[in-house]
Order: structure tokens, then sequence, then C-alpha cells
């Protein structure tokens, strides 16, 4: 199970959004682990530590988020962090795209894309084309394009944030971890739950959200109609976790 603490201005309706957030990753993937002592501290669970404070002010640095200490053997996630600006959150709230940043975000600090090169499970790595290639995540994409490869499109435009730790909005439009928010519903798919499944985690399936691959059509409804545009999750830092008895001191 997720365990989170807060710090900051972090409202009892933040909280929940958070707590939500917490409560549908923990049906997608099982988090829970025998109990491991880290720094004082007996995990069971993953622990993320959220914070909401002062950072630069809207429309700068929007936060970071990721996984900070790795288990042994499995190197998957003990403890995260997910670090917001304050003015960035007001926003986000009054745009009503908070919940599904955090939704999100929370993907990267389980290992969604944080994880990916660390476990080589990128191929075509810097260029144009780069695809991700776990055994579980090319299955489910065969099944919803079959003439798309042996493997994922991963985002090949944006920052270090973004580029290659999504999935390609061109191809996936509106699903909930392409390194936009397009649309107006965003569906968390079997593809992306078969990709945790892919870095070492037990997951279950029935948990995914209708979806299917966009038309041409659909992605301009969308709003999808260029590779490169602005986007809030591009302002996000990635932290660089470390395997648990390898922290610095």
């Amino acid at each position: 199970m997720i365990e989170l603490t807060f710090d900051g201005d972090v409202t009892t309706e933040r909280q929940a959004v958070f707590e939500r957030s917490a409560a549908r990753w923990d049906q997608v993937v099982n988090t829970g682990f025998d109990p491991i002592d880290v720094r004082g501290a007996t995990l069971t669970g993953v622990r993320i530590d959220v914070s909401i404070r002062p950072i630069d002010g809207a429309n700068g640095v929007l936060g970071q988020a990721g996984p900070t200490i790795l288990r042994q053997g499995t190197e998957l996630p003990l403890t995260g962090i997910m670090e917001f600006d304050q003015a960035d959150v007001v926003s986000l709230e009054t745009g009503g795209r908070f919940e599904d940043v955090i939704l999100h975000e929370m993907a990267h600090v389980l290992g969604f894309g944080t994880l990916w090169l660390r476990q080589n499970l990128i191929a075509g790595t810097g260029t144009m084309d780069p695809r991700f290639v776990g055994t579980s995540a090319s299955r489910e994409f065969a099944d919803l394009d079959p003439q798309g490869g042996n493997a994922v499109p991963i985002s090949n435009t944006g920052g270090a944030g973004t580029r290659e730790s999504h999935w390609r909005e061109l191809v996936f439009g509106d699903e909930l971890l392409t390194g936009f928010l397009s649309g107006g519903v965003r569906p968390l798919s079997r593809l992306s739950i078969a990709s945790f499944e892919d870095i070492g985690y037990q997951v279950d399936y029935s948990s995914a959200d209708p979806f299917e691959l966009p038309n041409f059509r659909n992605l301009a409804m969308m709003g999808i109609t260029e590779a490169v545009r602005i986007c809030d999750l591009c302002r996000m830092a990635r932290t660089e976790p470390v395997v648990l008895g390898a922290e610095a001191g």
C-alpha cells in the first residue's frame, strides 16, 4: 500500500486528491513488500513524501516527482517524492487539471518512465523513434495496433522530464501517461498497466479503463495537431534514485 506524508500548503482538499490517486494506483499495482527498515522507519509499502510550497511562481518549475530509494534486488521504489510549486497548483486547480496531474506524477514515483532506462527497457534512445521494449506492454500495443511494430512508441520530444519517459502523444492521444494532458477524459489503459508488470510489479488488468488508439480526427479534436507543444508536465524535474544501502553518507 502507498503511504503518504504531507508538508507545506497541503489542505484537506488537496490531501484528498493525493489519497484518491494512491488508492487508484493501489488497485492497479501491488506496492506492498515485507517490512524493510529505511532511515529509522519500517516500511511495508511505497512511502511518498508530498509537499506544496513556493518555488518560482506560476509557469516556472512545476515541481519534482520520482522515486528516491529503491529496494535491493528488485530495484523497485521504497520511497519517493512529489513536490509542487504553490502558485502552479492553484493554476492547475483553477483549470480542473490538478487531479489528473497528481495521478500522472504518482505513476512516475512508482517507476513509470523513471526506471525504464535503468532496466534497459528502451530501444533507440536518442533517435526520433525510441521504443519501450517490455514484453507485456509490447503485447498490449500489438493488440491495439497489429501493424505498429514490435515495441511501444515513447515520447521523442520535450525536455529531460518528458522525452523517453511517456507514451508518444501523437500515437496514444489522451491516454493518462502521455507527456501532455490532452482531451477531456484521460484513461489509464491496459498498456500502461502492462508497463508496470514489465518493471517488476504484480498488476491487476481489470483496473484498466476502456481505451483504443485515436484516429487523426480524434487527435485534432483533442487539440493534438503537432509534435511539440507547451505542456505542464514538461516542467517537472525527475529524481535520481539510489538503491537502499548505497545512499550518500
